[in-house]
């Protein structure tokens, strides 16, 4: 008799399979020989499908965050990040420090509700490398081709992705080289299944308990792929995978074809091969060439304790040096190992200058106790107008902060500053301690784009950072008016035009954002293209807003493929929507309008008989005295009072700079965009403009609107703020 194969169990599947309904975004970066995570962002998925980002959506948020990172703009924020990054890993070997590994929440499609899938934000502890992250969040939250959001949250760097989750797939993306950035789409197919224990199980279905053919058979939810490959897809790939229908709209599988995919290596931290891998294995640090000699060695001390005592140094001096290889490499690693051997004579100024200048940068992040004179040094001399931008780990700078600003304004050649703080810190208050002094400073400001890690750190922990002008009941902002402008946006927007005719408003506050008239303008532009019906879900109403914070740097580029990075409007992310006593909508308190600062109008209506959305706006600002939210005056302002205007005439007084021929441009896209691509149930008829300017009569009279309702949101906040005083952050 023949001999017959035993009969082994497995998992039958009785539905169709499906890719995975939430998604962990990891950015990681080749650190002392690993790849290591610098950002992780999860997006959890609705249990209904077609609320999560499954299919083209997820693409849409590779090809987002893919732009952002390589945009030029942002480069040298991610490079000072990822420098202190290679120092934060080393020293986390030095201490033998192995943190556990972070899980993702084990939710159910079928079983987890919505309600129970939204997990609060850690509002204490702050984020290693704020920028990067922040660069991460609004790549997973917001498309700007679409205007679709989607919940993003900031998660531990410790998060572990593990194959076996019927909840998770996960997305890497690789900026080692930012000029080369890799990506790739991990997700494996989930379906129902029943357990087939035996032969005759399998031989008669009804034994397991099914319920014969074409009979709908409940089961349970199962990883079916038994080989689960440690490969990443692309984006044409996991679409073909799970057999989801290309958009019609937009173009990320065109774009993302383009771009190399990540290998195993790049995905081995973060998909640890067992439940007992290192999340941060050993480290060889930041180390300088071992097979230097002990000469050499002392003849790089020797420059540097030269500093302290030697002013004008004679050329002779580096004579000695010149010879040994990589002098450059080893004399960085010499300052940053005895930075508090260093003076603050020319001599200082020269060898930072050397050891730590690229392409016009001086990138001093990894210098310990720098002090003002030290950095002033370094910025002075023949060579200071080279230098155009400076990065520094304001955590290790020893002199105030008042001290370094006065450094600092005295560098007229200086367009880019960046005050990183330590990855180990536990306040962001640093940074708001130099804004204060910058504040002091505008015309550093003016001059310069300043990154302040605190600003970013706050918004990623839903808090705010920008103090208040102090002794001012209803202050305006300490950012200066003349640099930043635009104060606040009053929106209003008409969710149900039939019967009566009742608008919704919102208020976006501005001065945290720091946004200068050109970068305002990308940003408000970006805004327009993709606004949407105010909705209900918290996170979404917050991510409309990454428009302002990740649009183009000047409206010279295309704001689909250009996104410079500025701080998120903290003041609006830090604020839930929904807060007792009365359950109503909040939003950020209303200042009050001062002629040195501007407010943006943006009604957003719904025509009658087509049912589409147009939308009208107006720049406005009292032209003397004040308009008070608590003394609104009682008739709509004048002309006399009230100047109201449109984007074109707001530039050409606040950044005249800027071409008219690109305005019109721009805005002509924006009016394409609205008319062609976001009708409701129909065009718009003819005589209706899809984007146009209110008139000073129209804006006065809605000005009015706004700000009876902004006093009774500021009696409401007051009183839910009272009832709930670990909000009053």
């Amino acid at each position: 008799m023949a001999a017959t194969t035993p009969f082994t169990p497995y998992w039958r599947a009785v539905g169709p399979p499906a890719g995975p309904n939430s998604w962990c975004f990891f950015v990681v970066a080749e650190i002392a020989g690993r790849h290591r995570p610098v950002a992780v962002v999860s997006s959890v998925g609705d249990t209904e499908p077609e609320e999560s980002i499954q299919g083209y959506p997820l693409t849409a948020c590779c090809r987002r965050v893919v732009t952002i990172f390589a945009d030029p703009a942002n480069r040298l924020a991610i490079r000072a990040e990822l420098a202190l990054a290679a120092s934060y890993y080393a020293k986390d070997n030095e201490r033998e420090h192995r943190p556990e590994p972070v899980e993702l929440p084990d939710f159910n499609r079928f079983r987890t509700p919505t309600k129970d899938r939204r997990r609060p934000w850690d509002r204490t502890g702050v984020r290693e490398f704020p920028f990067i992250a922040a660069c991460l969040l609004q790549g997973v939250g917001f498309d700007a081709q679409m205007g679709r959001t989607q919940p993003a949250r900031p998660e531990p760097l410790a998060t572990v992705y593990r194959d076996t989750s019927i909840e998770w797939g996960m997305v890497v993306v690789d900026i080692t080289e930012l000029e080369a950035i890799r990506y790739g789409i991990v997700g494996f197919g989930v379906s129902k299944a029943k357990f087939v224990p035996s032969l005759e199980a399998e031989i008669n279905p009804a034994a397991a308990g099914a319920m014969g053919p074409g009979v709908f058979e409940r089961g349970e939810l199962r990883v079916m792929d038994e080989l689960r490959p440690r490969r990443a897809m692309s984006a044409a790939e996991y679409m073909a995978k799970f057999n989801y229908e290309a958009s019609t709209y937009g173009n990320a599988g065109e774009v993302l074809a383009q771009i190399p995919l990540v290998d195993a290596t790049a995905m081995s931290l973060v998909w640890p091969l067992s439940s007992t891998d290192d999340i941060h294995p050993s480290s060889a640090g930041l180390s300088a060439d071992t097979n230097r000699t002990l000469q050499e060695d002392e003849a790089v001390m020797r420059l540097i304790r030269a500093t302290s005592d030697i002013e004008n140094p004679e050329m002779s001096i580096f004579d000695e040096v010149r010879a040994i290889p990589n002098f450059q490499d080893l004399l960085r690693h010499s300052l940053m190992q005895h930075s508090d051997l260093l003076g603050s004579t020319r001599l200082a100024g020269q060898l930072i200058r050397l050891a730590f200048s690229n392409h016009g940068h001086l990138g001093l992040e990894l210098l310990k106790g720098l002090s003002a004179e030290s950095i002033s040094a370094a910025l002075e001399g023949p060579e200071m107008e080279k230098i155009t931008s400076i990065s520094l780990c304001i955590d290790s700078v020893r002199s105030t902060p008042a001290q370094l600003i006065d450094v600092l304004s005295r560098a007229d050649a200086l367009r880019e500053i960046y005050f990183l703080q330590s990855p180990a810190r536990e306040s962001d208050a640093l940074s708001v301690q130099h804004f204060e002094e910058l504040a002091a400073r505008p015309q550093i400001l003016s001059r310069a784009d300043v990154i302040l890690a605190g600003a970013y750190s706050a918004a990623l922990r839903q808090r705010l950072w920008l103090p208040t002008a102090p002794k001012e009941v209803n202050a305006i902002q300490l950012a200066p008016l003349e640099v930043f402008p635009v104060q606040q946006i009053f929106v209003r927007s008409q969710p149900n035009p039939f019967g009566n005719i009742k608008f919704d408003h919102d208020y976006v506050y501005l001065g945290d954002g720091l946004l200068k008239p050109e970068r305002f303008a990308a940003g408000f532009l970006l805004y327009l293209s993709t606004l949407m019906p105010s909705a209900d879900d918290i996170f979404n109403s917050k991510a409309q807003l990454f428009s302002f914070s990740s649009a183009p740097a000047s409206l010279a580029a295309d704001p689909l493929s250009a996104a410079l990075v500025s701080p998120i409007l903290a003041e609006n992310f830090a604020l839930p929507i929904w807060l007792p006593p009365s359950n109503a909508k909040y939003w950020p308190r209303v200042r009050d309008l001062v002629p040195g600062g501007w407010t943006v109008i943006v009604s957003q209506e719904m025509h009658r008989s087509s049912g589409s959305y147009y939308i009208r706006y107006a720049f406005i600002r009292p032209r003397q005295g004040s308009i008070e939210v608590d003394r609104p005056p009682l008739e709509p302002p004048s002309p006399e009072e009230l100047e109201v205007v449109g984007l074109k005439e707001f530039l050409s007084v606040t950044a005249p700079e800027v071409d008219p021929v690109l305005i019109d441009r721009r805005l002509h896209d924006v009016v394409e965009k609205l008319a062609s691509g976001r009708p409701y149930w129909g065009p718009l008829p003819t005589d209706v403009e899809p984007l146009s300017v209110l008139s000073q009569e129209e804006a006065a009279g809605m000005l009015l609107e706004f700000l009876g309702d902004a006093r009774e949101l500021k009696k409401l906040l007051h009183e839910a703020m009272e009832e709930n005083p670990e909000e009053r952050n």
